[in-house]
């Protein structure tokens, strides 16, 4: 469950979720509210149990050829889980607290060229964690995207985006500028093709023993998604390489590969597959705790009961590696779920949260 390399734990355990989606459309407006709650209890390992809660708003608005957009989102979780992507150390439970802000702007320059800007800010602080290597910090973005529809299936796009990192614990502070150019593009009807390419130039102030030591790298940035929808269900795939903000007191050079699949077997039996995998690494090269590599795999069958009701049969996979470490470690676990949801009106009238 630790994916730690000594001592390994097992469990059973239960989870209790719920989870509330508000929305509503007009000609002009569209508004989307989100609240989830989840708390685990299990009778083996009683310092694993934990309450996570999420809420989330978004809003577009359009204004002639002006469209407007604000998200923010509040996460209250554990570093259990929280950390996955990022650090790998889920060993510990304890909480983090995660505020996002993002205000965006949309113009339709003309029928074909349309111009992107977006600012956002999140603020990540974890508590009682002195004796694990995790800090506070801080992450602004600044992007800017061109898009052209050369045709009716293509369209091109440019964009820039400068990153700021600040983890003030311990003084250490990143800054970052990337350019990519990429396509979109309409394979069919129900699919679609995202592709884009480009550069990173970042810089960092970092202290030691002799004072603050300013480094300078680069590298590539790509992002890399394709979307199928099925009459029930899609596909959702997204390979991309990045800077990511981490708790570790720095940036991590992220390349990351998700999977969202889900196909009906027959009018009541669904299967769906959730895979995700990560390769960080400090992005001026040099080896340290922060290189790891991390695979989650996740199959799953449903049962559809009744019109509200169903049954999940599933099975997790995780595994981790770090390079200053010989041992890897590995977690398994199977989930038997009941899910019922409340009957609500078509889908189309709620369009931002599914």
């Amino acid at each position: 469950m630790r994916l730690s390399t000594t001592d390994p734990q097992s469990s059973f355990g239960a989870i209790v979720r719920g989870e509330i989606l508000a929305g509503r459309r007009t000609e002009v407006s569209d508004i989307g509210v989100g609240l989830k709650v989840d708390t685990r209890q299990y009778s083996d390992v009683s310092e694993l149990d934990r309450t996570n809660g999420a809420l989330g708003f978004r809003s577009r608005f359009q204004v002639n050829r002006h469209s407007l957009g604000f998200d923010t989102s509040l996460d209250y979780d554990s570093t259990l889980t929280s950390e996955e992507a990022t650090t790998g150390i889920v060993q510990v439970n304890k909480r983090r607290s995660k505020v996002f802000v993002r205000p965006s702007w949309r113009y339709e320059l003309t029928e074909r060229t349309t111009l992107d800007a977006g600012v956002s800010y999140e603020d990540v602080s974890y508590e009682d964690v002195d004796v694990i290597p995790l800090t506070n910090y801080t992450f602004a973005r600044a992007s800017f995207a061109v898009g052209y529809q050369l045709t009716e299936r293509l369209q091109l796009v440019g964009q820039t985006a400068y990153d700021e990192y600040d983890a003030s614990e311990v003084d250490t502070r990143s800054t970052s500028v990337g350019v990519e150019a990429g396509l979109k593009y309409l394979l069919s009807e129900t699919s679609t093709i995202r592709a884009a390419a480009g550069i990173r130039q970042s810089d960092a102030q970092t202290p030691t023993e002799e004072g603050v030591i300013d480094t300078t790298n680069s590298g590539p940035i790509f992002e890399l998604e394709w979307t199928k929808d099925f009459i029930v269900g899609g596909i959702e795939l997204l390979a991309e390489r990045s800077l990511v903000p981490s708790g570790r007191g720095t940036l991590l050079d992220t390349t990351g590969i998700n999977l969202a699949f889900n196909y009906p077997i027959t009018e009541r039996w669904t299967f769906g597959l959730d895979a995700s995998g990560y390769r960080n690494r400090n992005p001026g090269g040099e080896i340290s705790g922060n290189d790891r590599d991390f695979v989650n795999l996740a199959p799953r069958l449903e049962r559809r009961l009744t019109e509200a009701l169903r049954l999940d049969l599933s099975y997790r996979y995780r595994w981790q590696k770090r390079e200053i470490s010989e041992d890897d470690a590995v977690s398994n676990a199977v989930f038997l779920s009941v899910t019922y949801r409340w009957p609500r009106e078509p889908l189309r009238r709620w369009s931002l949260l599914r």
